[in-house]
């Protein structure tokens, strides 16, 4: 009877999955006066030979931004001193609803920047590394090399520009843009 009990099922957060006498908590799992409980909803896995519960977790991880992690995100409005932008990939991992950001004037350059487009621009994409999470606003930079714009779109006819050298080139209208190109400016994977 104590084996119908403990085969694999679907459990909730919370709900009893064993005495302790009888198995211990894995991964997933806890101990609550006496009982091993769930910690995650999930699928409850018994472990008869080595005495032991674990949880494996259905639901997906959270992906949030915090200070220190790259992201990939596309400008949105872009004024004098800063840009507004929409984090869509953090840490590498795609996320559904994007995140706002803002990169400001003093975050995008050693040397000094006169006015926020000469660096980004509406509907570029940009790597950037979260520098601050505070107040609920998301601070990036884009000073380093490794950072800046790395797919821009030309402000005349929309076509993607082509890096020639420190410059950004149009293959249609032939105009010449700058900005603040990352090093991987045209081969970073946008998952």
């Amino acid at each position: 009877m104590v084996k119908e009990t403990l085969k694999d099922r679907d459990v909730y957060p919370g709900e009893k999955l064993a005495v302790i006498e009888v198995l211990q908590d894995g991964p997933g799992a806890y101990q609550q006066d006496g009982d091993v409980r769930s910690a995650e909803l999930g699928k409850a896995h018994y472990h008869l030979d080595e005495r032991r519960v674990d949880v494996e977790k259905k639901t997906r991880e959270l992906v949030l931004p915090l200070e220190g992690l790259e992201v990939i995100a596309e400008a949105g409005s872009v004024m004098r001193r800063d840009a507004r932008v929409d984090i869509f990939i953090v840490d590498g991992k795609l996320i559904h609803e994007p995140y706002a950001g803002v990169i400001h004037i003093s975050d995008v350059d050693r040397e000094y920047v006169k006015d926020m487009g000469m660096a980004v621009r509406n509907g570029d994409i940009v790597k950037a590394r979260i520098i601050n999470t505070k107040n609920r606003m998301v601070q990036l930079s884009i000073m380093s090399p490794d950072y800046g714009v790395v797919y821009a779109y030309c402000s005349r006819c929309g076509a993607l520009l082509e890096q020639r050298r420190n410059r950004l080139n149009c293959p249609k209208c032939d105009r010449i843009e700058r900005r603040k190109i990352a090093k991987t400016y045209g081969r970073e994977e946008l998952a």
